[in-house]
Parts: structure tokens; C-alpha cells; sequence
């Protein structure tokens, strides 16, 4: 049940993929998953050399032998590395599905393509989606302004601009923004996507690695927990409400530099703030945290989303 281009061309079982997420995304997380039958990548940039890279992925190697990827980041200043290098360090570990995201991946693409790895590319535009599909991108990815992390400046929301992408491509769409269990899929596949992007509702899983504190907060957290910051940098990010974020916004209010803003938004902050509980940083997260309210094996996470989508589809067809 379930078999679309998304599971044929990437060996899953399920038409679902966990959302990469930086300092989150490592070894466990990404075998969980994929022993769970979902797809999920590693995180890339988490590993400042090559060594460390390697490292996890052999640990990842020896956790599953179910298809994974690995994200290489687009973004600036993301990577330690420059893509060139990562991207070969990709090849030589026959890494069979590479994730981008951030900027246009054109520039790259002999190097993704080199040992033929399947290639699937997130955006958060329709022009972006269009563009990477005339390159040849193997799957397209579009996240709606529900998503956590970075939703694009537009404020589309993902059932307007899911079903306008899936008209707009020809390439497999993964659908992205709002999404945590089996009506959601059902939705998605509905909407035109053969494959659906998750991320909020895996942070609270027995195999993600963040403080039980940071998990509470995310069980707490209600549909109106979430903002926007960075807006007026042009880098629009979603994350928890909290105070810390709530200073952030106040000073793009007043005009803030961007000088001034990078102290409060460094990476490193949240990467250490998931981790040790803290709370002086910003957690990013989707509008659909405010639907979690329970801490769960990724297993059984997987299985109660795929109930639900059969549960779903029968009380439609009940319905015809």
C-alpha cells in the first residue's frame, strides 16, 4: 500500500521521509528510520572534517542495511567544507542518495551526479521547484509556510502551494510543512506529492538525541507556539516561541544589523541548547509541534502514522 515514485526510486518501504535537521540528524536517527522503513538523510554539515564524516557514516553503515542519504547543504556558511569536497567525500563512500537544500544545486551537479546517486532537492518556491526539475533532480521537495526552519519569504501555505507544484514538475513532489501522522499523509498524496517530509513530530522520539527538557517544551508547546525570525535578513527561519526568539524579532523590529542579530542566531547556540537543556537559543520547529504530545520509539511512530493512512483511505472510499 502506499507505492509511488518516491518508494520505487529511493527502496523504501513508505512514502515518507524525516526531515534533516542540523545537530539532530545523526547515526541513530537516520538508521531508526530507515530500519522503520522511512527514508531520512544525515546531516553532513554536523561533522566538521572528513574524518568524523567517515566516521558516522560507517556507524551509520553498520546500523542498517535499508536505503538512507546524506544532506550536503547549499546554504553559506553551513559546511565546514566546500560542497566540491563533501560531494567527494559522497562519492568515495558510495553514498547512493544525496539531499540538498539551500541554494540552486546546478553548480554541483556533476559532482552529485558522478557515481549516479539519486538526487532530491528542497525548496520552498515554485520557481525553485520548476528550475531543479528542467536540471534533471530525480525527486523535488517544496515546504510550506508551516514548515520548521526555513519556510521561504512568500507565506505559502502548503495546501495551496503543494498541489501547484505537483501541477508544475514532472519529477516525484515530496510534500512538506504541517505534517505528523496518517490524515496528513493520506493529504499529501492527495494534493498531488508521492512522498511526505516530517520533521517536528521525530523530535520527540526515543532515538532523538535532545535533553528531555527540550522534548517537554515541544509536548507543551501549542498551535500558536511558533514565529517567524530573520524576515528582515531575507532568511526567514520558523522556530519554538520563546524568549530568546522573542528578543531577536524585537530587535529586527528596531532595525537591528545583521551584525547585531548573529550573536543571537549562531548555530552553535542552538546546536548546545538542544543538547543541555537550556534555554537561550532558538529551536526550530514546524506549527505542528502543537500537535505532539508524546514521546515515542521512531518504529512506532512510523507504524501509527501508516494505521492511521489505512484507516484514512478507507473511510474515504467508504465515502465514494
Amino acid at each position: 500500500m502506499f507505492k509511488t515514485r518516491f518508494t520505487e526510486r529511493l527502496g523504501v518501504k513508505y512514502p515518507i521521509q524525516c526531515g534533516t535537521m542540523m545537530h539532530i540528524s545523526d547515526a541513530e536517527l537516520v538508521a531508526a528510520c530507515a530500519n522503520a522503513g522511512i527514508f531520512a538523510c544525515l546531516a553532513s554539515a554536523m561533522y566538521p572534517d572528513e574524518e568524523s564524516l567517515v566516521n558516522e557514516l560507517n556507524k551509520l553503515k553498520s546500523l542498517t542495511d535499508k536505503p538512507f542519504g546524506v544532506n550536503v547543504s547549499l546554504f553559506p556558511g553551513h559546511d565546514a567544507r566546500t560542497v566540491e569536497v563533501t560531494l567527494d567525500i559522497m562519492a568515495r563512500e558510495d553514498i547512493g542518495i544525496i539531499e540538498t537544500a539551500g541554494r540552486s544545486p546546478e553548480p554541483h551537479l556533476d559532482k552529485i551526479r558522478q557515481k549516479g546517486a539519486v538526487h532530491l532537492h528542497k525548496c520552498a518556491r515554485i520557481r525553485d521547484a520548476v528550475k531543479v526539475d528542467k536540471l534533471g533532480v530525480d525527486l523535488v521537495a517544496i515546504v510550506g509556510a508551516e514548515c520548521g526552519g526555513h519556510p521561504g519569504m512568500e507565506d505559502i501555505a502548503t495546501m495551496v502551494l503543494v498541489p501547484e507544484a505537483a501541477s508544475s514538475i514532472e519529477a516525484p513532489l515530496v510534500a512538506g510543512g504541517g505534517f505528523c501522522d496518517g490524515r496528513g499523509l493520506v493529504a499529501a498524496l492527495s494534493l498531488g506529492a508521492e512522498g511526505v517530509l516530517i520533521g517536528s513530530r521525530f523530535l520527540n522520539s526515543h532515538e532523538c538525541k535532545i535533553h528531555e527538557s527540550a522534548k517537554q517544551k515541544l509536548i507543551n508547546a501549542g498551535l500558536t507556539d511558533t514565529m517567524i525570525i530573520q524576515r528582515s535578513i531575507g532568511s526567514p527561519v520558523r522556530v519554538l516561541t520563546n524568549e530568546w526568539a522573542n528578543e531577536i524579532l524585537r530587535m529586527e523590529n528596531e532595525g537591528a544589523s545583521l551584525e547585531e542579530l548573529l550573536p543571537k542566531l549562531t548555530g552553535q547556540l542552538s546546536g548546545e541548547a538542544w543538547f543541555d537543556g537550556s534555554d537561550d537559543a532558538v529551536f526550530p520547529c514546524g506549527q505542528v509541534v502543537g500537535r505532539t504530545k508524546e514521546n515515542l520509539p521512531i518504529g512506532e511512530i512510523v507504524s501509527n502514522i501508516i494505521a492511521e493512512a489505512e484507516q484514512t483511505t478507507q473511510k474515504i472510499g467508504s465515502l465514494v
